[in-house]
């Protein structure tokens, strides 16, 4: 795992160094503009300088936790001269250490940093990296960042602001050695972290691994296969049935007129026939269609006379062995929406007979 420290970028001229920290170890990797991200590149941190952020304390001994820290930034958004970007952490016993940022400049430094390939996790001042003691003013610097630091106050090391906040006090510098070993510290568990609210880091959910990916692709093929040869084989099924029909049509066809030799010679003589007689071939058709798909959802029901009336109206005797047998056929054919009158007696064998008429919607 690798911690990557660089500076936060405040304009487009401005390349900050980037440094590689792996097992305690420091390493220059160079200016930002030449930095190559790799996948050891666990945590980024990027440090601001103390000119582009307000740091400020708070002591509020009647609060604690998430309200002294909601509180503190509150006050420290009022304070500041336009709209600000603010973060809050407890410092020690009742002070709370703010830090107010311009939103711009917050933005401008996060869309540099993802240009060249960072995404920082923390984002924090460098002031508040820096462990100090309470009765002395410290001096830091890094890759051009230079700041002083007191108990409770954080300030750019400038001759003015010297003059105005510090005076002749003395001031240690804080060596190379011991900034780094503060900045370990300070990415393990930062004081602050501007990296909240609507700059928070996003990212994109990875709900499925790379193995898992391939097998959801397997199943899929596989489904579309298995999809395809079901199809296929219903159609396969349809196809043997309407051969099998037709083929029952053409016997009982052949039975009036033996030359009948196909069933579309079959359909185009019925057709001429209801044509010379003026019946609709429409009607009969979805009729007879209703008829026989009724029939043959109905075991043991048989038809003996089939009539078509030029009104439009089919005439037909049903037998079957029972009363049952002939009413699911009455049943399956009124559900499919066919008008029908049904009147039943036997014949001299028992066998019980329904006259039937069967006519459109």
């Amino acid at each position: 795992m690798t911690l990557v420290i660089t500076r936060f970028p405040t304009s487009e001229r401005d390349d900050p160094s980037v440094f590689r920290v792996a097992e305690g170890v420091w390493q220059e990797a160079g200016a930002l503009s030449n930095f190559v991200p790799t996948v050891d590149d666990i945590t980024v941190m990027a440090l601001v300088a103390p000119e582009d952020v307000r740091c400020h304390w708070l002591t509020l001994p009647d609060m604690q936790g998430r309200q002294a820290e909601s509180v503190a930034k509150l006050r420290a958004t009022e304070q500041s001269l336009g709209l600000v970007h603010c973060s809050a952490g407890a410092d020690y016993d009742d002070v709370v250490a703010t830090a107010t940022i311009a939103s711009e400049v917050m933005q401008f430094g996060l869309d540099i940093l993802k240009a060249r390939g960072l995404n920082p996790d923390i984002v924090l001042p460098f002031a508040l990296s820096l462990s100090v003691h309470s009765d002395g003013i410290s001096k830091a610097e890094m890759d051009g960042l230079s700041v002083l630091r007191g108990e409770q106050f954080a300030i750019p090391d400038d001759a003015v602001l010297r003059d105005m906040f510090i005076g002749d006090a003395p001031i240690e510098t804080i060596d190379a050695d011991s900034i780094r070993s503060m900045l370990l510290s300070a990415s393990a568990a930062p004081l602050l972290n501007l990296r909240e609210g609507k700059f928070a880091k996003r990212e994109r959910a990875n709900w499925m691994t790379a193995e898992q990916k391939i097998w959801v692709k397997r199943l899929l093929i596989a489904f579309l296969i298995v999809t395809t040869i079901l199809a296929l084989a219903t159609l396969a099924k349809y196809w043997a049935a309407t051969a099998s029909e037709n083929g029952a049509a053409l016997a009982a066809a052949q039975k009036i007129d033996p030359a009948i030799q196909d069933i579309d010679q079959a359909e185009s003589m019925l057709a001429a026939s209801l044509n010379r007689q003026g019946k609709t071939q429409g009607d009969f058709a979805q009729l007879s269609a209703g008829l026989w798909r009724s029939v043959k959802a109905s075991p043991n029901v048989s038809v003996r006379e089939l009539r078509y009336t030029p009104d439009g109206i089919l005439t037909v005797v049903l037998a079957a062995p029972t009363s049952d047998n002939i009413n699911k056929a009455l049943v399956a054919i009124q559900q499919d929406g066919f008008r029908i009158t049904a009147t039943p007696r036997q014949d001299t064998t028992g066998a019980t007979l329904v006259d039937m008429t069967v006519r459109m919607p």
